[in-house]
């Protein structure tokens, strides 16, 4: 049995797998030849079968090399091992006395003391040799920097305001913390950006005293150290890592580079403290004197400041340049630029202007964090960055062209949206998340960028939050996507297999949730069918729809957000692109969904295969998406919540219609009312009832196959053969009576609701319809649109006037409709003269196919074919335009066919074979087409006429102005026989020619 294994379930038998082949050495010239000529007959339908076959699988974000840190190995220790003055200077926080604490100057400059990991060192010491004077040093995880300010931040401040003053730093008794951790804890809140305090790691600091603060630590051992109680961001280093990272041995000695710049500290202060106590006296901790020379001081005295370290993550980490014109100069100030979670790139574009030697790069684009732009040019073989820069005033966008001698090389070009840290608010700037490509001969490669289309209307914004990752793709012969399979990204398993089970999901894969959902609930069956995969196209209920909205409950366990768009977009009826980080599977959440907007979508994106088209790749989905209740990858339309009354087809995922002979799936739902307000009504008089009339090209099932659904007790629950309701099926009527019978209860011989049905809980009435030979069709180009309607009327019991916006139906009652459209498409041709357009060609052929499998058709007229429906007895392969050219093709879905040329009129050339495709257009509620219109695509002789009620295939006659249009076997054939032409033309003149010879010789 076939089965569509896509996302969820990887394909057992991919195509080019199995084949093999044997070369046995063969001996003599003549065998020798005959041998390979044979090989080549018996390996050429192997290489034809195993070559389209491609793969690609995702990646996490690549954020490359930065510049400065990524030459830096792990546990480099730069001033330890070179000196104070030859590390390059990072300005990170806010410059100038503006918001910073107490309004002290700051000069924003840090300088890197250690790249992770490194591990702490229990008992390092600075040159004293004794116990009192050691301490533990501060470690540094993996992929961190520790980096220490180049001056002071604060005024002189006492390490503890207490009286009797003691060294400790912070203790469990009493929550104590002193007031250098205090103050520290101050700085790191305001001296720099929130975005720069997401960067820091607060964690405990090694080598303090925790002892209660009236104790302190003075036992003359530096045994009683410990980490502190608490977690800082902002801290003073220990007297220990004067040693660690200073290699300071020299005891006391004046060390330049612990000195402040120019021996003098900023604020008028002469020292400032480390964070170790003295572990002689109980009142005494260590300080460094504004010269560089180590030293103690009473706790109680202010003549110390706060020089802070930081603990700097390194893992968004984008770009480390120039703090000037983000450059990659190899002296001056450092600025970093990290990516902000959630921020995307969501328009660019860039190409290399000037001649050699003034090559810039040009780059513009829109982001999540304005129009303003960074970039970097990385070597892929050393991955070193070459050069960099920024769009803002000031930057550099010269190419580093003495660095890209190369030209026939790849070079990694990255760019992203950027904001521009400042010294007020924090020197760091922000970055999306950067796209990757290449620069190679000056030329700038365009790589895919990922979106959702977007279908609807609606007044909120709409976020996407990405749940599942696409691995390991395969294509098929075609270049369409043959399989995927779909992961559960890390630290979602726990969220998404949850909200499996909210959804009443049984048996989830606990180590890949979201591949269980897909192959069971998103509509890619799995053999045997899976049992909810129409639950992906219900706007709702069903199980997908309730683990969205489970979802999208907690979207803060989702991690960041992945693309957005604001408010306003869907204001008016629109189809705009969603913008997404890359290939997955998305939750996409309107704000506004409690006030009216769109219930939560999931859908994912399409593949981009890079080998199509030249090798310039594009996007692609599966071949059978929208068959049988296959989800489109990359579409989605907004679904408004339900009301009283409502009703769409489920199964038209691609919104493209119906083939004649589809089955249509619709789905009625309704709303349990509060009955509060009808006590005074006897039960037996209370009416809740259904009818549904279809159009003459549907033919409605029968009566076993409608179902009642309810959402409770769980989600699809059966509610069919409840007592007194009934389900009537007769022409073109379909009736549900005694609906009441599952919500509603006689309690003294008055109606009133269940205690076990809440109120606003839904009822679904499912059911499936044909499209017959009797629908009716819509054509593109103003040909007119004409649904196969169905309507679907409430009747209920009201107690007093009607309801707004409902219908008077009779005493005692009113009504309420709600309609589906089903739409069949038809496409018209004309074959006509590529010369002489006016003249029109019959008798052309044509095969059909779609997604490669050939289509039938019934001939109605000459000219006019209908797509074969079951029970159609020998439906033609070919069709052929009438003689006045035109031919119509009746019965289609609007998705792309193609239309190969098997039959030329006479005198005429084959076009080269074409798609064809309808676009329907549909109105705000994705309910109803307002336009349809052509596309035709593969070659400049298929075209859309003016009027574009029709495509024109233009066919080249017999001449050697058209030549070119047969295409190299044609003119094979030519000159083929233009040869054998000359031999017999040549063959009597050389016959004739010898004989004469021959004559002239014997004479």
């Amino acid at each position: 049995m076939a089965c569509l294994r896509a996302v969820g379930r990887r394909v057992s038998g991919r195509v080019g797998r199995s084949g093999c082949a044997s070369h046995v050495p063969c001996r003599g010239g003549g065998g020798a030849v005959v041998a390979f000529l044979l090989s080549l007959f018996l390996v050429l339908p192997l290489v034809l079968v195993a070559l389209p076959v491609d793969r690609a699988s995702a990646a996490p974000v690549d954020l490359g090399p930065d510049g400065y840190f990524s030459t830096l190995g792990a546990g480099a220790l730069p001033v330890a091992s070179g000196n104070w003055a030859s590390t390059r200077r990072i300005v990170f926080g806010k410059q100038g006395s503006a918001g910073t604490y107490g309004g002290a100057t700051v000069s924003g400059g840090y300088k890197t003391l250690a790249k992770g990991a490194v591990a702490s060192v229990p008992d390092a010491d600075f040159g004293q040799n004794q116990a009192w004077t050691k301490s533990a040093t501060t470690s540094v995880a993996a992929n961190e920097a520790l980096l220490w300010a180049d001056d002071t931040v604060t005024s002189g401040i006492s390490f503890d305001a207490n009286y009797p003053p003691s060294n400790s730093f912070d203790s469990a008794a009493g929550a104590y913390r002193s007031n250098l951790a205090l103050v520290s804890d101050a700085v790191g809140a305001v001296n720099y950006s929130s975005f720069e305090q997401s960067l820091l790691r607060a964690a405990p600091v090694e080598g303090v005293c925790t002892a209660a603060q009236p104790v302190g630590c003075g036992s003359g051992s530096y045994t009683q150290q410990s980490d502190s109680v608490n977690a800082y961001q902002v801290f003073p280093l220990s007297i220990g890592d004067v040693n660690k990272y200073f290699n300071h041995t020299s005891g006391g000695a004046s060390d330049a580079n612990l000195a402040c710049p120019t021996g003098s500290c900023a604020n008028g202060i002469f020292a400032f403290w480390l964070r170790s106590a003295h572990w002689y006296y109980t009142n005494i901790a260590f300080t460094v004197l504004s010269g560089g020379s180590t030293s103690d001081d009473t706790t109680f005295f202010t003549s110390s400041g706060l020089r802070p370290a930081v603990r700097l993550g390194l893992e968004q980490l984008v770009l480390s340049a120039d703090s000037g014109d983000q450059g990659q100069n190899t002296s001056g100030d450092l600025r970093l630029t990290y990516v902000e979670p959630g921020k995307q790139l969501h328009t660019w574009s860039a190409s290399v202007s000037g001649a050699a030697g003034s090559r810039a790069l040009s780059l513009s684009g829109s982001s999540d964090l304005g129009s303003d732009m960074g970039w970097k040019v990385v070597d892929p073989a050393t991955n070193m960055v070459l050069g960099s820069g920024r769009t803002s005033a000031g930057g550099n966008m010269a190419l580093p062209e003495s660095l890209m001698p190369d030209v026939s090389k790849d070079y990694d070009l990255y760019v992203w949206g950027q904001q521009d840290g400042s010294a007020t608010t924090g020197l760091t700037n922000r970055a999306t998340e950067p796209v990757k490509t290449t620069i190679k001969g000056w030329k700038v490669k365009t790589p895919p960028s990922y979106g959702i289309d977007v279908t609807g209307t609606t007044s909120g914004g709409l976020k996407a939050y990405k749940i599942g990752d696409y691995t390991d793709t395969v294509f098929d012969h075609t270049g369409a996507l043959g399989s995927v399979k779909l992961t559960t990204p890390a630290g979602l398993v726990s969220v998404l297999l949850a909200a499996a089970g909210v959804a009443g999901g049984v048996g989830v894969d606990a180590g890949n949730p979201i591949g269980w959902v897909a192959s069971h609930w998103l509509g890619y069956p799995t053999s045997p069918l899976s049992d909810d995969v129409t639950s992906a196209f219900s706007p709702y209920a069903g199980s997908l729809q309730l683990f969205a909205r489970a979802l999208a409950g907690d979207t803060a366990s989702l991690g960041p957000v992945a693309g957005s768009l604001p408010a306003g977009t869907f204001s008016s009826l629109s189809t705009v692109v969603l913008p997404v980080s890359g290939p997955g599977l998305y939750l996409v959440v309107d704000d506004s969904q409690a006030s009216g907007g769109s219930l939560p979508i999931i859908v994912g994106t399409r593949v981009f295969n890079p080998v199509l088209d030249g090798g310039d790749g594009r996007m692609v989905d599966f071949a059978d998406a929208g068959v049988k209740g296959k989800p489109r990858l990359g579409r989605a339309s907004l679904k408004t919540s339900i009301t009283d009354v409502a009703k769409r087809v489920v199964n038209d995922a691609g919104m493209d219609g119906f083939d004649l002979g589809a089955a249509v799936e619709y789905e009625i739902a309704l709303q349990v009312p509060d009955l509060s307000s009808f006590a005074s009504l006897p039960y037996s008089s209370y009416v809740f009832d259904l009818t549904d009339v279809a159009d003459p090209g549907l033919t409605l099932p029968a009566v076993s196959g409608v179902r009642v659904l309810m959402d409770v007790p769980s989600p699809g629950t059966d509610v069919t053969g409840t007592a007194g309701l009934s389900v009537g099926v007769s022409g073109d009527t379909l009736s549900v009576s005694g609906l009441k019978a599952v919500f509603a209860e006689d309690v003294s011989g008055r109606v009133a609701n269940k205690a076990s049905v809440p109120v606003g809980s839904l009822i679904r009435i499912r059911y499936a319809a044909v499209l017959n030979t009797g629908a009716s069709l819509s054509a593109p180009g103003g040909g007119g649109l004409h649904p196969n309607v169905n309507t679907a009327t409430l009747t209920r019991s009201r107690v007093a006037g009607v309801s707004s916006g409902w219908d008077d139906a009779g005493p005692g009652v009113e009504s309420r409709s709600a309609v589906a459209n089903a739409y069949v498409f038809g496409l018209d041709l004309v074959k006509v003269d590529k010369d002489d357009t006016t003249r029109v060609l019959g008798g052309a052929g044509f095969e059909v196919t779609r997604d490669g499998q050939p289509l039938g058709f019934v001939q109605l007229a000459p000219g006019v074919y209908r797509l074969a429906v079951p029970g159609d007895a020998g439906a033609l392969s070919e069709v052929f335009s009438h003689t006045d050219g035109t031919l119509s093709l009746q019965g289609v879905e609007a998705r792309a066919l193609s239309l190969r040329e098997s039959t030329a009129p006479s005198g005429y050339f084959k076009v080269p074979a074409f798609m064809v495709e309808v676009l329907p257009v549909w109105n705000t509620d994705a309910s109803e087409v307002t336009l349809a219109s052509y596309r035709a695509h593969g070659t400049s002789l298929a075209f859309v006429s003016q009027d574009g009620r029709a495509v024109m295939v233009a066919d080249p006659a017999h001449s050697l102005a058209n030549l070119p249009y047969t295409g190299g076997v044609g003119i094979l054939i030519l000159l083929v026989l233009a040869i054998l032409f000359l031999v017999f033309a040549v063959r009597p003149y050389y016959l004739s020619h010898r004989a004469e010879t021959t004559a002239n010789i014997l004479s």
